[in-house]
Order: C-alpha cells, then structure tokens, then sequence
C-alpha cells in the first residue's frame, strides 16, 4: 500500500509542470486567436519556461533522492534478512551436527568393555558413562528447541498455501521436519534404550556380587562348624532381582545397526534440504526487496 502511494506522488510531482505547461500553452492559444488572455499579468512564456526548468530539476532531484533512499532502505533490509537467514543456517546446521549417529555404539561399547570386579561395577565409572549419555540426550532436546523456536523450518507462511509460484519451500520444510523428527526421536530412544540397559546391568552386577557374597559367608560357617549367617530364602530373592539382559541387548544390537544407516541416507539427505532451505530463503529475500531473480 505504501509502495502504491510513493508511486503515485513520484507520478504527480512530475505531472503537475507538464500540466502547467499544457496550461501555459492553452492561454497562449486562446490570447493569440481569440483575444482573451487567461495569464497571469507580467508572467510571460520565458518565465513560464523558466519556472518550468527550476521544477523539473527540482522535482528529478527529490525523485532521485527518494529512489537512491528507497535502494539504500531495500539493502539494509536485505542485509539484515541475510544476516537473520545466516542464523538459521547455524542453527540447523548444529542441530544436524548433534545428531550423534554414533553415540549409542560408542557409549554401549564403552559399558560393556567396563571390568566387573567381585564387587560388580566400579560405580564411578557407570556414573560417567551415564552421565556423557545424559548430556547427549540433552544436546538433542536444546537443538530441536533451537529449530523450532529460531528458525521457520517448521513453520509455513499462511500465503505458502495460496501461493501461484511456489518457490520449493512448501516442499522442502515438511521433508526436512519429519525426517529430522524421525532420526532425532529415534536416536534419542536408542540412547535411553542404552541407558536403561546400563542401569540393570549395573543392578545385575551387585546383585550377583551380593549372592556370591552370602554364598561364601555361608561356606566359611559351615567349614567352621557354625550356623549359616544367610537363609536360603535370601539368596533367592536376590535371585529373582536379576533382570535377564539377552533379549535386551539383542535389541539394543538391532537398534544400532538401523540408527548407523542413518548417516549413509538420513543425515546426508537433512544436510541437503538445509542447505535447499537457505538458499530458497536467500533468493526470496532477494526478489523481495529487489523485485528481480538472483543471479
């Protein structure tokens, strides 16, 4: 609307001495072949004329101004579009980049390969495999936050879905949100997958060493002919706490092998329709405030 209205007072300060002009040439006319003269007493054709010249200048120099003002504005603006766009792109591409495809091999490795003394696990060390599992599942969680709050990936303008010439964003965003959605929530769940199998392990691991404990305090009572410090019954609670892993780490294998081809198709494909968005982004944001097609 705004756009309208400049143009329209551009076309009017230029208009109005050409109207004069016609004005001029009309009274002219009229004082030459009918005798009546409609001027202005002692403002002759050269003053007209020049009058005529000091508007003109006049008004080319404000048209110059404003257009040289409104190019200025539009660079600002694009700059500062660019600016915002080069955000976006940092921000999905470090969301990209904590998808750690191999974190869940690398930390269920890293537990398995943990030495179990008569104790069970050295707590320290379970503690700190735990603790790098925790923060990676909290890098996933504040990168999506990132995505959605920072970026418009996720979010498609009202006038995308009425648009004439789309401009590929209406398919790139959904491709990128839901396989985004599927690699994050599916290693996210690998990871917790991980997790809650350390945690029984580690649970296993002192149960055994408590069983073996009481098993040997018993064997000792009997060899020196006193009675046995620990009942049956106690030994077989202790028994029925230990949770079965195979059926668990044959899933956990299963998962890791799909979770690991995500970075032969999955994240390949995330980094390409990123890089697809920022560039439809720059090329909108060109045509917008520039009205042309990018070079």
């Amino acid at each position: 609307m705004k756009n309208k209205l400049l143009k329209w007072w551009v076309l009017i300060i230029i208009a109005i001495p050409f109207l004069l002009m016609f004005c001029l040439h009309i009274g002219i006319a009229l004082g030459n072949y009918f005798g009546i003269n409609i001027n202005v007493r002692y403002v002759d054709a050269s003053t007209w004329f020049t009058f005529f010249s000091s508007y003109l200048g006049g008004a080319m120099t404000l048209a110059g101004v404003m257009i040289t003002l409104r190019h200025e504005r539009s660079v600002r603006r694009y700059e500062d579009a660019l600016e915002n766009i080069d955000k976006e792109k940092n921000i999905l591409g470090k969301a990209i980049c904590e998808l750690n495809i191999s974190a869940p091999s690398i930390f269920y490795r890293k537990f398995n390969s943990l030495q179990i003394t008569p104790n069970g696990y050295n707590s320290a060390e379970v503690a700190s495999i735990q603790q790098q599992l925790a923060e990676e599942l909290q890098k996933i969680n504040k990168a999506k936050c990132e995505v959605e709050f920072f970026t418009e990936i996720y979010v498609l303008a009202a006038g995308c879905r009425n648009c004439n010439k789309p401009c590929g964003i209406q398919a790139v965003s959904p491709e990128f949100q839901k396989l985004y959605e599927e690699v994050g929530n599916y290693l996210f769940g690998v990871l917790q997958m991980v997790d809650f199998y350390i945690s029984e392990a580690y649970s296993n691991a002192v149960y055994i060493a408590l069983i073996n404990n009481c098993k040997e305090t018993n064997e000792r009572c009997q060899l020196s002919g006193k009675p046995l410090q620990y009942d049956e019954s106690i030994i077989k609670e202790y028994e029925s706490k230990i949770i079965k892993l195979e059926p668990k780490q044959n899933e956990i294998a299963t998962a890791i092998t799909k979770v690991n081809n995500y970075n032969q198709v999955g994240i390949p494909r995330l980094s390409v329709l990123a890089r697809e968005y920022i560039a439809i982004k720059q090329k909108n944001a060109y045509k917008k405030w520039f009205g042309g097609k990018e070079e």
